[in-house]
């Protein structure tokens, strides 16, 4: 027996056999590890084939997945009742005070598109909530350009950025010169 310890044989027949060993229980490891998995998802399966032999489905409802509306285009949450598809936005409609901007009539309006940023889309939207004049939009509050944002449907701060009560006041007093 020590001669075959000795055997310039031994050692690469020892590593086959360990090979082959570790092979065959990796093997048998392998395929057990995933049985218990397999066998839920046959219960599960067998489960919900009972159920739907059980339960008649009808095919003439309609079916259809709808998409539910969660912001509007000015950016701001809308509050969704999913169950009836009611869409309402999280809040009343705000109303534009007019105490501070004053009061304007169609008859004696301006050129609202002079404005950079007023193009004739928006400039009929601010017409519809009562704006018709440089000397309105160049009274405007923070509180009035966030009401306003929101009648409008506009982007939101994208007043402020284009400067609208600055270049409203500079038409106001070109238009007095």
């Amino acid at each position: 027996m020590i001669e075959a310890v000795d055997s310039p044989y031994f050692i690469p027949a020892i590593a086959i056999i360990a090979f082959i060993l570790g092979l065959l229980i990796g093997r048998a490891l392998k395929n057990h590890k995933y049985q218990s998995e397999i066998e839920k998802i046959q219960v599960e399966k067998s489960r919900l084939a009972n159920h739907v032999q059980n339960n008649n489905i009808s095919f003439t409802e309609d079916n259809t997945i709808k998409a539910v509306q969660t912001r509007g285009r000015s950016g701001m949450a809308l509050e969704t009742d999913l169950k009836l598809g009611v869409i309402t936005k999280s809040n009343a409609t705000p109303k534009l005070d007019f105490s501070s901007i004053g009061i304007a009539s169609e008859d004696a309006k301006d050129d609202l598109k002079k404005i950079d940023g007023i193009g004739s889309f928006i400039e009929k939207k601010l017409n519809s909530i009562g704006i018709f004049k440089y000397e309105q939009i160049s009274r405007l509050t923070d509180k009035d350009i966030e009401t306003i944002t929101e009648l409008i449907e506009f982007f939101p701060g994208r007043i402020k950025r284009d400067d609208w009560r600055g270049k409203a006041a500079e038409l106001m007093s070109k238009k007095q010169a």
